[in-house]
C-alpha cells in the first residue's frame, strides 16, 4: 500500500458563446472555449455523436446531435434529431430563455426559478478513460441565452492524477474521506446574467466516482500517465483517497489527508507518483545512496514559440527531500528547438522537438516544443479620415493591420463635440450617425424602415437612421443583400462602394475580428474611455508575448438598437465584421462586450455598431 501526499495544482480555466429552428450553432467558451474532450492545451473539442438537450424557450427537451464536420472543433451546428419523449411536441411553459445541456440524457428537467433555471440532472458513477483528457460524456455545460446564439459553460472541474509503474490500470476509484459527494443525483443552476452556473449534489448522491480504464492503461516506469476525473466543484476537507485496481486485480492506494479544492472549470493536477507493490521499496534499490527521485513534473508538457525566442521549463521533483536532485536536460531535435542544463528552451526553426528531463536513477519528464513562425503583415497605408485628418499607418497584429481609431472618429474641439468614438454604422451602409448631440457632434434623425438601396445609400440621407421596427426581419434595407461591404469571400475579401473606410482599408472579415477578440486586456480606461486591449492571435497562440506594442484599443463606443435608441456608452462595444451570419439571415457577425466579458456573436443588421478597419 503506497501513500503519498498530494498539494494543490491550479490548472487553466476552460470555458465559451450555441444558434435556425432545427439547427443550433454552439460555441464552447475557451476565452474566451467547454469541452467533451480535452487536446493538449486544455482546449475543449467536441466528439463524433455528442448530443445535447435543448429547451427551446419550454420546459420541453429536445435532442440534438453534433454534425459531422465540426468533430474536432471547439464550435459546432448542432441538428435536431428527436424530442426528449419521443414526438414533436414543443408544448410547456412559455420562457424568455433557450436553456440547453450536454450531455443529452432523457431524464434530465429543467425547471424556470425565478429569473433563472433548475435542471435535474444525474452526474454519471463510472466514468470511460480517455489518453489525457476525461471521458466523452463526462464533463458537464450548460448554456442560456434569449436566442439561439449560446454561450457553454462547465458545470464541473476535474482532478488529474499522474501514476507511474509497470502495471496495467483497469479502475480508478476516488473518495473524499469526509463523506464528500461526487456523483449521482444534482441540481444544476443555469443564471441568466453574468454569473457562472452552480450545482448542488442531493443528499441521496454517491461519495464515490469510478473511472473505467476498459482493456486497461500499461503504465510507464519513466513518463507519468495522466488519468483525467470529472468532478463537482469540491473540499476535500480531509483529503481524499484514490484506489488503483490493476489487470491482475491488485490494489494500490494513493491517499492524502490534506485539504485539496476542485474548482469549476479546473483542473487540480496532483503530483506524479508511483505504484509500487507492498514491500518492495527503494531501500531494495542497489544504486541507492540515500532518498531517490521517484518522479519528475514540468510546469508545461507542450509549448509554442516563435524562432528566435526563449521560454524557462521549471522542474520539480518527487519526493523533495531526495538526496541528489541532479537533472540532466536535453533536445531530441536541436536544430529546431535547444535547451540549456538551467531548462532554457531556445526555439531555432520552424518544426516540433522534444525537450526531456531526467533525474539519476532514470525518471523522466518530457515537453513538446512546436516552433511556428508567425504570420506578419507590414502597416504601408496612411489612415486618412474623411475629414482629411492623418493619424498614422496602424497596428501590425500578426497579418492583420488595424487601423488606430475607429471608423468616423473626429477628435473633440472646445466648439465641437466631433465624434470621439467614431460613429455608428448600420450593416451595410456607407455612412455612420452619430450616438447622441450629448456625447457628439449630432446625432441621426430617426426615419422608419425599411428602405431601398439607393435610397438608403444616398449621401443625401446620412445622417438618417433607419429603423426595422415595423419589418420581421430586421434590416434597414427592403430587399436583402448579403454582400454590401464584401463582394468576395471571409478568406478573400473584395471592398465593395458601400464600405465606409477610407482608401486602402476596409470593414475586418469574420475571422479577422474573432482571431483579434480571443486575446484581451483587463477592462480599463484609455484617454477617458472605457473598453479593451486586444493584441490578436499572433499573440495567444503562442506561449510568449512576441510583441509588446502590437496591440490596439476598442473602446466601449455603445450602439443604436434596430429601434433608433442609441444606449450603453462606456458600458459595452459593438463591432461589426463584413460577414453576414449564416444562421440568422437578418444577422451579421459581430463581436461584442462589457466589462468582463467578450463574446463573437451575430445582432441585427439595422442595429448602429463601431467600425474598425483593417489595411488593405
Amino acid at each position: 500500500m503506497l501513500a503519498a501526499a498530494m498539494s494543490f495544482a491550479a490548472c487553466q480555466e476552460v470555458e465559451a458563446p450555441l444558434a435556425e429552428e432545427n439547427v443550433l450553432s454552439a460555441v464552447i467558451e475557451q476565452d474566451e472555449t467547454t469541452k467533451t474532450v480535452m487536446d493538449d492545451n486544455n482546449n475543449i473539442l467536441w466528439s463524433a455523436n455528442d448530443q445535447i438537450i435543448a429547451f427551446m424557450k419550454s420546459s420541453y427537451g429536445h435532442k440534438y446531435q453534433v454534425k459531422s464536420s465540426f468533430i474536432g472543433k471547439s464550435y459546432a451546428d448542432f441538428s435536431r434529431i428527436s424530442s426528449a419523449g419521443g414526438d414533436d411536441l414543443s408544448a410547456g411553459n412559455e420562457w424568455d430563455h433557450n436553456v440547453v445541456y450536454y450531455p443529452y440524457s432523457s431524464s434530465v428537467e429543467c425547471l424556470k426559478s425565478g429569473a433563472n433555471y433548475t435542471l435535474d440532472v444525474v452526474l454519471p458513477s463510472e466514468q470511460t478513460y480517455a489518453a489525457e483528457s476525461f471521458g466523452n460524456g463526462s464533463m458537464a455545460m450548460v448554456a442560456v441565452s434569449e436566442d439561439n446564439d449560446i454561450v457553454f459553460r462547465n458545470v464541473l472541474g476535474g482532478m488529474k492524477l499522474q501514476l507511474l509503474g509497470t502495471q496495467k490500470v483497469k479502475s480508478i476509484k476516488l473518495e473524499g474521506k469526509n463523506t464528500e459527494k461526487l456523483s449521482g443525483a444534482a441540481i444544476v443552476t443555469a443564471y441568466t446574467d453574468e454569473t457562472k452556473p452552480a450545482i448542488t449534489m442531493a443528499s441521496s448522491a454517491s461519495t464515490s466516482v469510478t473511472l473505467n480504464c476498459g482493456s486497461g492503461v500499461q503504465l510507464n516506469e519513466s513518463k507519468a500517465t495522466e488519468f483525467i476525473i470529472a468532478l463537482p466543484p469540491v473540499l476535500f476537507s480531509k483529503g481524499f483517497t484514490v484506489t488503483v485496481t490493476d489487470a491482475e486485480s491488485k490494489t494500490y492506494t494513493v491517499e492524502t489527508d490534506k485539504a485539496n479544492t476542485v474548482l469549476r472549470s479546473s483542473l487540480l493536477n496532483m503530483p506524479v507518483v508511483v505504484l509500487k507493490e507492498e514491500g518492495i521499496g527503494e531501500d531494495e534499490n542497489p544504486d541507492s545512496d540515500g532518498t531517490l527521485v521517484e518522479a519528475v513534473s514540468l510546469n508545461r508538457t507542450s509549448l509554442t514559440l516563435p524562432p528566435g525566442i526563449s521560454y524557462t521549463l521549471t522542474a520539480k521533483v518527487v519526493p523533495t527531500d531526495a538526496t541528489d536532485k541532479t537533472l540532466t536536460w536535453s533536445s531530441d531535435r536541436a536544430a529546431i528547438a535547444m535547451v540549456d542544463q538551467n531548462g532554457v528552451v531556445s526555439a531555432v526553426s520552424d518544426g516540433s522537438a522534444v525537450i526531456t528531463v531526467v533525474a539519476r536513477g532514470g525518471v523522466s519528464k518530457s515537453c513538446t516544443v512546436t516552433v511556428v513562425t508567425p504570420p506578419t503583415s507590414q502597416a504601408t497605408v496612411d489612415y486618412v479620415d474623411e475629414y482629411g485628418v492623418n493619424h498614422g499607418k496602424g497596428v501590425s497584429i500578426g497579418a492583420t493591420v488595424w487601423a488606430p481609431v475607429n471608423c468616423g472618429y473626429k477628435a473633440a474641439s472646445a466648439t465641437d463635440n466631433g465624434y470621439p468614438y467614431g460613429k455608428l454604422y448600420q450593416w451595410g451602409r456607407k455612412y455612420g450617425q452619430g450616438y447622441s448631440d450629448s456625447y457628439d457632434a449630432d446625432e441621426p434623425t430617426i426615419e422608419e424602415g425599411p428602405v431601398s438601396l439607393k435610397y438608403g445609400q444616398a449621401e443625401s440621407n446620412s445622417n438618417v437612421f433607419f429603423t426595422s421596427f415595423s419589418d420581421f426581419h430586421y434590416d434597414w434595407l427592403s430587399s436583402q443583400d448579403d454582400n454590401l461591404w464584401n463582394r468576395g469571400s471571409d478568406s478573400a475579401p473584395v471592398k465593395t462602394e458601400y464600405d465606409p473606410c477610407p482608401k486602402g482599408w476596409r470593414v475586418p472579415t469574420y475571422s479577422e475580428l474573432r482571431l483579434l477578440s480571443s486575446a484581451k486586456s483587463s477592462w480599463t480606461t484609455n484617454d477617458g474611455q472605457k473598453g479593451y486591449w486586444f493584441s490578436g492571435a499572433s499573440d495567444i497562440k503562442y506561449d510568449v508575448r512576441i510583441d509588446e506594442d502590437a496591440k490596439v484599443f476598442f473602446p466601449a463606443a455603445g450602439y443604436r438598437n434596430s429601434s433608433g435608441s442609441a444606449s450603453t456608452r462606456g458600458n459595452n462595444g459593438d463591432y461589426w465584421s463584413s460577414k453576414t451570419y449564416h444562421n440568422n439571415a437578418h444577422d451579421a457577425r459581430h463581436i461584442y462586450f462589457g466589462s468582463n466579458y467578450v463574446y463573437i456573436g451575430g445582432n441585427d443588421r439595422a442595429s448602429g455598431h463601431s467600425v474598425r478597419c483593417v489595411q488593405e
